[in-house]
């Protein structure tokens, strides 16, 4: 791996995120948003969402936490 500044070109041995020399990022960036959407995880198109107050979320988890029957 080349431990150059990718803008300047200067020499960074320590690996600095940013280059001493020109101030901007020292190398590319490995990841970007876009890895998210390779997962599994990113290409779920079942999910949905909505707005709802806590108490409909408080009775919703207490729901399912009860099989369906909240106990007063």
């Amino acid at each position: 791996m080349d431990n150059n500044c990718v803008h300047c070109s200067n020499p960074n041995p320590e690996r600095w995120f940013y280059c001493r020399s020109c101030g901007r990022k020292s190398s590319e960036t490995k990841y970007s948003t876009n890895m998210w959407m390779r997962t599994e995880r990113g290409k779920r198109t079942d999910m949905e969402f909505r707005n709802i107050t806590m108490d409909e979320h408080i009775q919703e988890v207490e729901e399912s936490r009860h099989g369906g029957h909240i106990k007063n």
